[in-house]
């Protein structure tokens, strides 16, 4: 039987949700239930990792000690590039805000993505996990819903510099990982498992930096793989970019705070280490 990642997802974050932390929005096409883990509620470490797992569409797991360890024994490029990826952009008013989780998936976020990993569904639920920093309004939660072409959506919302948004970024370690290949044109789908760590760093206002700067020098990354070309290792760490040694806050103001802007190739772990099934086997 197909799996359904938006109908598990679902199930993952509405466990999150009570009546002190939940709005619904009834439309004539279906409902929008948001639930704050982190926008105008104060979030908790416990919740953060149930929210980033669901990012992953519940393929990977999420544990954290002084460090966050992310493992992906199923589907690594459908958990972080078709999910996990923070690919849906929605724009309210002046504000912008990031969408991930299987949601993407049916909408098609962004398209020439989701279609080269490949995976399909439909759902009648859907389940969307969005770094925002305001509540959605009626018009954006009808439009999103609209997108998702579901009669029942669920979003998470939090804002950056939350304990919820600390962690779900930092545990794109290994999402990073496999972006930097993705973008190098190597067949993501031939990573059968997925492994990473980054540093636990302290919650600030520099959210996004600081993370950033977590991931490119201290975070590592774990592939087993069936197919490498052992050229590709270095080429996909941080190092190898020349904008390698600065910080992400220096690097984004070189850029005039234009993502686009900024070298893609420092997007990338600290540290790569590559199994080759093909090789186990000769």
């Amino acid at each position: 039987m197909k799996m359904n990642l938006n109908s598990s997802t679902y199930k993952i974050l509405e466990k999150l949700g009570d009546k002190g932390n939940t709005r619904i929005e009834e439309f004539s096409t279906g409902r929008v239930t948001l639930i704050d883990v982190g926008l105008n509620v104060e979030s908790d470490k416990d919740t953060g990792i149930r929210v980033a797992e669901a990012a992953l569409a519940g393929l990977g797991k999420i544990e954290l000690d002084n460090k966050i360890h992310v493992k992906i024994e199923k589907m690594p490029a459908v958990a972080t590039l078709s999910s996990q990826l923070a690919g849906w952009c929605i724009k309210m008013g002046d504000k912008i805000a990031l969408g991930s989780g299987p949601a993407r998936i049916l909408a098609k976020k962004p398209s020439d993505i989701v279609n080269k990993i490949g995976y399909s569904e439909t759902s009648n639920k859907g389940a969307l996990i969005l770094e925002t920093p305001v509540i959605p309004d009626r018009e954006t939660c009808r439009k999103i819903l609209q997108e998702a072409k579901v009669k029942d959506l669920i979003i998470a919302i939090f804002r950056e510099n939350s304990i919820t948004g600390l962690i779900n970024v930092l545990s794109r370690v290994v999402e990073v990982g496999i972006f930097r290949l993705f973008n190098m044109g190597y067949d993501v789908n031939k990573i059968s498992y997925a492994g990473g760590t980054v540093p636990m760093i302290r919650l600030s206002d520099n959210v996004m930096s600081e993370a950033n700067d977590a991931i490119i020098y201290k975070g590592s990354v774990r592939l087993t793989v069936d197919g490498w070309d052992p050229g590709l290792t270095e080429k996909a760490i941080s190092k190898h970019s020349k904008a390698y040694g600065k910080s992400f806050k220096e690097i984004f103001q070189e850029a005039e705070g234009n993502f686009y802007k900024i070298p893609a190739d420092i997007f990338a772990p600290a540290e790569l280490t590559v199994t080759d099934l093909k090789d186990t086997k000769e």
